[in-house]
């Protein structure tokens, strides 16, 4: 259950994606399904794993990625119609372009919006060196210019992503960003940068598409991968199609992946701007509480209103009080996930469910037995609820509970 085992295997090098599940998950569920799916859908599709795996056995699915840059992420990951001598020759192309780099690159490239993001009078704490973010916007600069094939420029780009945490001073720490040890005197240079973007093109990539060419698969999931809220898009599937869904959808725990991935999509422009950003969260499941939402009604699962009246009896501190509303919303886009799932499956198709139990405020939230309630409610069978594995919660709700948190693959049957 954890992507990491990923790190080396094909594709799925080509960015080091933290969230999410390994192609051996995949792979145990094709083993035990008592039939061949025909159509499968990832309606959270995020870094591609569940398509791209689904594609390697020739099996269609369509996904959906409401996040620009996990969008870019999985539709690179489809493509299958690379050819190595055009990537070198693109390669070689970018590489002339940073052997003589423009003196005033930020003349030519735009500088990522943020108030932190380079070294300014009054910051304690920056994103990037400026040799760091010059070598990036090179790099940026360079794509832009010299590569004129959509298919390889998103290619590089997914290259360039995959090192821009490496050259800058923070990493990612569970929900947020965080400052590298050291970081103020840890200073990249700007050519440095330009190695790192051009040893991941040719020990990684490079490699990848050479295996790829000998790998060809009848089925092109790239073409059904869609970008936007699934809660909107689904209707592309039609009705009575799938017989297979595997997702890991958000999990209620406050985590906003759109701060998480911040310094990809404000590098790579994949947001504009501050209005751009609060777009975007909005358009995500009701997981977070970084934007407000109009006031939400619990849906009427008992489990949920038992948490819900404990919680309100809990003496704990509300850090946030869009706490309730968020876990109110979460529920809600559930009901209407599973909804349209009744539509669009096929009489005895399946769904792997994988999601994780959360705490507020001392009090569990079994997240999977109210979706396992929410599922049944739309004409689902829920055949089993396997225990993934125990997850850590924060130290006060580690405190309060005294055990660790629940996570789990939920299998069910329509």
């Amino acid at each position: 259950m954890v992507f990491g085992k990923n790190k080396d295997v094909l594709v799925h090098r080509w960015y080091p994606f933290v969230e999410g599940y390994s192609k051996e998950f995949i792979e145990e569920i094709l083993k035990e399904l008592p039939y061949t799916p025909q159509c499968a859908m990832e309606p959270f599709c995020g870094s591609g794993t569940t398509p791209v795996e689904l594609q390697n056995h020739d099996i269609r699915c369509y996904s959906f990625e409401v996040s620009p840059f996990m969008f870019l992420l999985a539709k690179v990951k489809l493509e299958r119609n690379y050819d190595e001598s055009t990537l070198k020759n693109y390669r070689n192309k970018v590489s002339e372009k940073l052997a003589k780099p423009i003196a005033d690159i930020r003349s030519v490239e735009t500088v990522p919006f943020g108030d932190r993001v380079v070294r300014k009078d009054g910051l304690r704490k920056w994103n990037f060196h400026d040799s760091s973010l010059d070598g990036i916007l090179d790099i940026r600069h360079a794509i832009r210019t010299v590569v004129d094939d959509e298919r390889y420029k998103s290619l590089f780009t997914i290259a360039l992503a995959s090192i821009i945490l490496q050259a800058s001073n923070v990493f990612r720490n569970g929900k947020c960003l965080s400052y590298k040890k050291g970081w103020e005197k840890k200073i990249i240079k700007r050519d440095e940068v330009h190695n790192l973007f051009l040893n991941q093109l040719d020990t990684v990539i490079l490699e990848d598409v050479r295996i790829l060419a000998s790998q060809q698969t009848a089925v092109q999931n790239v073409d059904i991968c869609y970008y936007g809220d699934v809660r909107q898009s689904i209707e592309i599937v039609p009705d009575n199609t799938l017989d297979l869904i595997i997702t890991s959808p958000p999990y209620l725990n406050s985590r906003d992946y759109t701060d998480i991935y911040m310094l990809e999509l404000r590098t790579l422009q994949l947001v504009s701007g501050h209005d751009d950003l609060q777009r975007l969260r909005k358009s995500t499941i009701r997981s977070h509480v970084q934007v407000k939402y109009s006031e939400v009604k619990p849906i009427a699962n008992p489990r949920l209103i038992k948490c819900l009246s404990d919680m309100t009896q809990s003496d704990t501190k509300r850090w946030n009080p869009d706490i309730f509303n968020m876990i109110c919303g979460y529920f809600e886009d559930m009901k209407q996930l599973f909804t349209a799932f009744s539509k669009k499956m096929r009489k005895g198709g399946i769904v792997y469910f994988n999601v994780a139990n959360s705490a507020y405020f001392g009090v569990e939230v079994p997240v999977d037995y109210i979706i396992s309630d929410i599922a049944e409610d739309c004409g689902f069978v829920v055949k089993e609820i396997r225990k993934a594995r125990d997850i850590k919660t924060s130290p006060q709700q580690s405190r309060l509970l005294g055990k660790k948190l629940r996570e789990s693959v939920i299998v069910m049957e329509k």
